[in-house]
């Protein structure tokens, strides 16, 4: 029996990152990207890569929260637990602990500064794949949301990517659904 999971194409309207990552990844010489983002939906449970948490998961409407879903695309996998486990794996275990001296107006921001920072997000490989597009970037520990997304279906048994650096929109598009 072969199970599935799905990836959420989503971008963030009114927001200058969400539109410099479609325009620095574009569809074609004339076109954006349709999303700026992707995230998994697996068994229920959605894995992202995102740049202030690094790699999470958690519900549907906590991960999706403020994003437009521009297009869904369900691939048939062969081992679904084996994808579960690595992507839990992968979660960014970093909590910012900050000193009792950091004011109270000034601890969300620092937190966040902080988690930034020393989350497990890859924040070369995103950049560069747009600055140069034809140097691997990608690190094993570290992921950028389409890397992240083609990685969690290469461990659920979808091998159809040879190199993870260079992974965008257009290349997860571009692979079957099905086997």
């Amino acid at each position: 029996m072969q199970d599935q999971v799905t990836v959420l194409f989503t971008r963030r309207r009114r927001n200058p990152i969400s539109w410099l990552i479609r325009w620095a990844m574009p569809r074609s010489r004339f076109a954006f990207a349709l999303s700026s983002h992707a995230i998994i939906v697996a068994g229920g449970i959605c894995y992202e890569a995102n740049m202030i948490h690094g790699v999470r998961k958690g519900a549907r409407a906590v991960i999706l929260d403020g994003q437009t879903v521009v297009r869904e695309r369900t691939y048939r996998v062969t081992d679904l637990a084996a994808g579960t486990r690595w992507g839990d794996q992968q979660l960014c275990s970093y909590r910012p602990q900050l000193p009792a001296w950091v004011p109270s107006w000034l601890q969300a921001a620092l937190g966040t500064v902080l988690r930034i920072l020393n989350s497990n997000y890859d924040w070369r490989g995103a950049l560069g794949l747009g600055l140069a597009p034809g140097r691997d970037w990608a690190e094993e520990d570290v992921f950028f949301c389409y890397e992240f997304v083609a990685a969690f279906l290469r461990a659920c048994g979808r091998d159809e990517f040879a190199d993870l650096s260079h992974v965008g929109e257009t290349a997860l598009l571009a692979i079957s659904p099905g086997f």
